[in-house]
């Protein structure tokens, strides 16, 4: 009982959060490179899906603690997908990835980090930080900040209901 009153004040919270900036409310998209260089991948690519984008460092604490949640949940949801996107310099986060591999995509945001942030709604740069969109890419949660598995849930959640 606990467990759902919570989750259901996180579902409230998160569906009630205000986003100010209007830029946030129309469809977001990016082309970013692979970690590896592999290739590069566009958000466009995911039309259709609703999409975690997880922005982290391999020297931030509350973004490595995060990540085996991340990691987690995506297992759970093939129908979300989630993407990672390093804000950090690629032979550190290459290193980082060797010791915590992932099974979704992670790519690295090589130059002006802090401006492809605040498009999604970080205005500090402040690490880790979270922005789940809908189906259409629009954004419907954020968090600046560690994340938990119940946050990630009630962020999906939220983002299944009808836009008003």
């Amino acid at each position: 009982m606990k467990c759902s009153v919570y989750l259901l004040s996180l579902i409230y919270s998160v569906a009630s959060m205000g986003i100010a900036s209007a830029q946030l409310n129309v469809p977001m998209t990016f082309i970013l490179p692979m970690i590896d260089g592999s290739a590069f991948v566009r958000l466009a690519d995911f039309v259709g899906r609703p999409v975690v984008i997880n922005f982290w460092s391999s020297a931030c604490q509350p973004c490595l603690k995060e990540m085996p949640v991340l990691l987690a949940y995506a297992k759970e949801r093939p129908d979300v997908q989630f993407l990672g996107v390093a804000v950090d310099n690629r032979a550190s986060a290459v290193r980082f990835l060797a010791e915590q591999p992932s099974m979704y995509p992670q790519l690295i945001a090589v130059s002006q980090p802090e401006v492809l942030l605040r498009r999604f709604g970080d205005t500090y740069a402040a690490l880790p930080h979270t922005v789940v969109l809908d189906a259409t890419h629009s954004v419907c949660a954020i968090k600046t900040g560690e994340i938990d598995r119940l946050w990630i849930q009630a962020a999906l959640i939220a983002c299944d209901k009808p836009k008003k």
